[in-house]
């Protein structure tokens, strides 16, 4: 996710690590289900982590470019069975593969947002995206957004993606096939801990 200070240079591959109060505020405000998850960019898994400390349910599949997984060995975030390493980009077409998931959950790069989210819409039951708010204002993403209304769910802070101050940019989570009639929640100040 492009989340960079003014004036700071983009990190290589979009890379912003989600802080862990971010994923806390959206499994305490949306009910997502337990079993297999994937994380398609997961880079130094934030998000894995972050689910873990909170839930037990889920078996992930994680996903990110060739250079930035770690050795299987060597998984900072707890390798468990059920983790699968890929190193191959994600696109529009998602990866292909014959089953789905019941939740895909990322942060993805800005700049390829749009096909992270049409990719977890084949692979995934539920799709979750942490994206700026602002993503939703976009002549390229209008027929998209009408024809597939996420529901929002809106971070009552700014988060600091750099470990340094925050962006002048507004985040919230975007969530697809959960609700029937989509949503605008801001999700309240008090889960974000």
């Amino acid at each position: 996710m492009s989340a960079t200070n003014r004036g700071s240079e983009r990190r290589k591959d979009d890379f912003y690590a989600t802080p862990a109060w971010c994923v806390r505020a959206l499994l305490r405000t949306v009910h997502l289900p337990g079993g297999n998850w994937l994380e398609p960019a997961v880079g130094d898994g934030a998000i894995v982590r972050a689910v873990n400390e909170v839930r037990g349910d889920v078996k992930w599949t994680i996903a990110d470019i060739a250079d930035r997984l770690p050795n299987p060995k060597n998984v900072p975030f707890g390798y468990q069975p059920g983790f699968c390493i890929f190193g191959s980009p994600y696109t529009a077409d998602g990866f292909g593969w014959k089953r789905r998931e019941d939740v895909v959950i990322t942060n993805p790069p800005f700049n390829q947002a749009l096909d992270f989210v049409k990719g977890a819409m084949k692979d995934g039951k539920i799709v979750v995206m942490l994206l700026r708010l602002n993503w939703l204002a976009s002549q390229k993403r209008n027929r998209f957004l009408r024809e597939h209304t996420p529901s929002v769910y809106v971070l009552p802070r700014r988060p600091s993606f750099t470990g340094g101050g925050t962006d002048a940019t507004d985040y919230a989570w975007f969530v697809w096939g959960m609700d029937t009639t989509p949503k605008v929640v801001v999700i309240d100040k008090e889960v974000c801990v």
